[in-house]
């Protein structure tokens, strides 16, 4: 139904990207560097930490493969907690939530260190039931945009680093199915 605009570096307006991570030990410093190392992946149907991750690589890949394993944490924090404890060593995390630990929880981002930018993909979605009556739709993206605009709301939405709020529809997220089926053309169907 919609998105937020976000105050973070890598937002531009109803876009994003994603921060490639690693530990600021490692010597590696490009993509390419990380052939056949560890992965580690918030989930499989993410696209901050997944998709963009299987897009960046795909062209980079070989017989399909590009890691030599990627694992599943449940949460972009867990994904930097399993790259503090080396248990990985690179992971895709959108720039809002990097944003927002750096302000709010900095011990969370020791040791790590951002080493590019995914292509800016469309905004982190907010959805509601495909059903949604119209009117009812409509009411829930008046309140979003009141909520943005509100004095009333400023201090919430600056902590959260939100700036503004745009409704967006179904097709405007196509080209993230393209990502995918990109990557597929290319042999990479999963990571």
């Amino acid at each position: 139904m919609g998105c937020f605009h976000y105050a973070a570096p890598g937002c531009e307006g109803r876009r994003y990207r994603s921060l490639l991570v690693v530990r600021e030990a490692d010597s590696h410093r490009m993509l390419g560097d990380f052939f056949g190392r560890r992965a580690v992946c918030n989930a499989e149907h993410s696209q901050s930490g997944y998709n963009v991750l299987r897009k960046m690589v795909a062209p980079l890949s070989r017989e399909g493969r590009f890691f030599s394993a990627v694992m599943f944490s449940g949460s972009h924090r867990q994904s930097l907690r399993e790259l503090q404890q080396e248990n990985a060593d690179i992971a895709a995390i959108d720039c809002v939530t990097y944003a927002l630990l750096q302000r709010h929880q900095p011990q969370a981002l020791a040791g790590l260190v951002a080493i590019g930018w995914s292509p800016a993909a469309p905004g982190l979605p907010l959805i509601t039931a495909g059903a949604t009556p119209a009117a009812t739709l409509n009411s829930l993206r008046d309140a979003l945009q009141q909520l943005v605009s509100d004095d009333r709301y400023r201090s919430l939405c600056d902590a959260l680093l939100i700036c503004g709020y745009s409704d967006m529809s179904r097709e405007a997220y196509a080209p993230l199915l393209a990502w995918r089926d990109e990557a597929a053309a290319l042999g990479d169907s999963q990571l």
